[in-house]
């Protein structure tokens, strides 16, 4: 911690924890960059599968000059996620948005699911058997109460999911549904 706070990329109190600083943050998210670009081209230029480019990118993600960054990324024609399904932050940024767990949602609400590199492979085989594959979109129709299970529009079938493995996939929430008026109206 101590050589992170010399380089001005985290402040440390002891005993009150560590937190980053604008530098600090900013150099996490080019490497979550750096990472989710290795991925991509891992993915569609190398042809692994999705669940196979997490483990690979770490092996050289962080010996990648920038200059190689962005020519992967253009060659890649500008993703706008990794296989995974999570977004690929924009150069220099700050922020990334915000990706609930699925089971955050409520019925009506449409998102893009992003399933983690690190989830249990026979969790990601069920989950391909309902169509839950990053980048799928998907709208809640049900939510039953107290843990109960989610059902879920995915590619035009009704799916029901459990909360504990809701609780591992992650969504980008998509834009509000549309009343059925709105739809007949545009």
């Amino acid at each position: 911690m101590k050589r992170l706070a010399d380089r001005g990329l985290v402040d440390h109190k002891p005993y009150r924890g560590v937190e980053l600083t604008g530098s600090g943050r900013r150099a996490a998210i080019a490497a979550i960059r750096r990472h989710r670009i290795v991925e991509r081209f891992l993915a569609d230029m190398l042809g692994y599968a999705w669940n196979e480019a997490d483990r690979l990118a770490t092996a050289f993600e962080h010996d990648l000059p920038q200059e190689v960054e962005d020519r992967l990324y253009v060659a890649l024609d500008r993703p706008d996620a990794c296989p995974h399904g999570f977004p690929i932050p924009a150069k220099e940024s700050a922020d990334l948005p915000e990706m609930p767990p699925l089971y955050a949602l409520e019925p009506g609400d449409v998102a893009v699911v992003a399933v983690p590199g690190s989830t249990d492979p026979e969790i990601v085989a069920f989950l391909d058997t309902l169509g839950l594959r990053p980048g799928v979109r998907v709208e809640v129709k049900e939510k039953h109460p107290f843990d109960g299970p989610l059902v879920l529009r995915v590619e035009g079938r009704d799916r029901t999911l459990g909360a504990t493995v809701a609780r591992q996939v992650y969504v980008q929430r998509g834009p509000a549904r549309r009343s059925r008026r709105d739809r007949q109206a545009g």
